[in-house]
């Protein structure tokens, strides 16, 4: 079933304000919520700042369906946030460098996930930061927002109640929107979960299949 928000999507954000996603946009397939995500807003708000991200590259992953998951073999300590509720975050480091943000999709129990690969910081980044910052890849997303892995299992389907959580304005056309096969891993290469906004300069860059961000 389409997701359908609350409020009326079609105006631009500064005719009406922005949705809120709920829980029922993100109890869907991951290829759907990824390619859905494409243009919302992350927001992520601290003691100090709010940041808003918005997201121009999501990649999707499934569960024991999905040999590059981290799911794949059921849950671990890790991972299993992903096999729990439906837009709660999934944060871990990659190779000891880097933290990366999922956020849960589907069915509970099912487990599989969502990646934020890339956006741009469109506020609460530095004084007079215009056009907005690129933020190219996981790493450099996370950091720009502060998210770490204390953040990992917070629930991010429960709008300004919580510390983190998503939001759109104007649907992105699906014509403005490519999906590619997954890149940074070694398994289900073939699959077109990656969705970027096309045109965009700030999409991640590819990187060698030893090298894993996705939930791997």
């Amino acid at each position: 079933m389409p997701y359908a928000p609350r409020g009326d999507p079609s105006r631009a954000p500064h005719e009406s304000p922005t949705i809120v996603l709920e829980r029922s946009f993100f109890a869907r397939s991951p290829e759907t919520v990824a390619r859905d995500l494409v243009g919302a807003y992350l927001v992520v708000r601290t003691a100090n700042v709010t940041h808003r991200v918005r997201l121009v590259e999501t990649e999707a992953y499934g569960g024991r369906d999905d040999p590059a998951s981290h799911a794949a073999r059921g849950p671990t300590p890790r991972c299993a946030v992903m096999f729990g509720p439906a837009g709660y975050l999934y944060v871990y480091r990659s190779y000891g460098v880097h933290w990366c943000v999922n956020v849960v999709t589907g069915v509970e129990g099912s487990a599989s996930a969502v990646l934020l690969r890339a956006g741009e910081l469109v506020s609460g980044g530095d004084p007079g930061g215009s056009p907005p910052t690129l933020l190219r890849g996981p790493g450099l997303l996370t950091r720009a927002v502060g998210l770490t892995g204390s953040y990992s299992g917070v629930d991010g389907a429960q709008g300004e109640a919580g510390p983190v959580w998503f939001e759109r304005a104007v649907p992105v056309r699906r014509a403005t929107i490519r999906a590619t096969p997954r890149v940074g891993i070694s398994k289900e290469t073939e699959r077109a979960w990656r969705f970027v906004l096309d045109d965009q300069t700030n999409r991640s860059r590819p990187r060698a299949s030893s090298r894993r961000d996705g939930p791997t």
